[in-house]
């Protein structure tokens, strides 16, 4: 990404562990990262800045069912303006289909290599040519 474009927001509901292996993965880019380890946190940061977030990765193990909620309360939001990323480590790649049929751009396994979360990232962001 060129240093004259706008960051791309990316608003990460995880665990820590995960917020630093994401940032780890994204270093010297030009995306912004927002923290929110639990689904309330999540909607406060929404609530302030909704308009301005270009993608959600959402952990699906977030604590009660958090992941699964915030997915579903993103998916049905007008215009969906929010790119989604959904990550586990608890289903295995044949459910990531079914995954996707709740409405998310991409579902990704946590412990993929950092190069792959920015090509990630950057194609369901439609910022290179990557198919997923």
């Amino acid at each position: 990404m060129r240093q004259s474009e706008k960051a791309a927001v990316v608003l990460v509901a995880a665990n820590k562990d995960f917020l630093n292996d994401l940032r780890d993965a994204l270093a010297n880019t030009n995306f912004l990262l927002l923290h929110a380890s639990t689904k309330q946190e999540a909607n406060a940061v929404l609530e302030r800045v909704k308009s301005d977030i270009d993608i959600a990765i959402v952990e699906l193990e977030l604590p009660d069912f958090g992941g699964w909620d915030l997915i579903r309360q993103l998916t049905l939001l007008p215009n969906r303006p929010v790119k989604l990323i959904a990550t586990t480590s608890m289903f295995p790649e044949p459910f990531f289909g079914k995954i996707k049929e709740i409405g998310v751009d991409a579902v990704v396994a946590k412990a993929i290599p950092a190069e792959a979360w920015l090509k990630t990232v950057e194609a369901v962001l439609g910022k290179n040519e990557n198919t997923l």
